[in-house]
């Protein structure tokens, strides 16, 4: 399993990179440390994105997901990114977490009360 973890964190990690964040954070831990730790005019672009985000991993993850990932990873910087490059990251975050809310959801069924550590 930690394979696949660590696939899956280095995709979140490009796709974090593409939309103009830091490539050794993950779009959680982006969304996470601007929704609550920053404060911002976007505070409600910022919240939106985590409410998707927080809704995909919630069967496997539980409440909170972003601000857990941030708080794992808070030594890192984060870039909020140019208006273009949020668009990017809103695009990525949604298509993903649609095939994630799908997978999360199918995965508890199958295997039901197994949840990953410190997702």
């Amino acid at each position: 399993m930690s394979w696949i973890k660590g696939v899956l964190i280095a995709i979140d990690q490009l796709g974090n990179a593409i939309a103009g964040g830091n490539p050794d954070v993950t779009i959680s831990a982006r969304t996470g440390y601007f929704a609550n730790e920053f404060k911002t005019k976007l505070q409600f672009y910022w919240k939106t994105m985590e409410y998707i985000i927080n809704f995909a991993f919630y069967p496997i993850d539980g409440p909170d997901h972003c601000h857990k990932a941030y708080k794992a990873d808070e030594d890192e910087s984060h870039k909020a990114g140019s208006d273009f490059m949020r668009a990017i990251l809103g695009l990525i975050t949604i298509a993903a977490c649609i095939l994630i809310s799908i997978l999360t959801r199918v995965y508890v069924v199958i295997l039901p009360g197994v949840k990953f550590k410190n997702a």
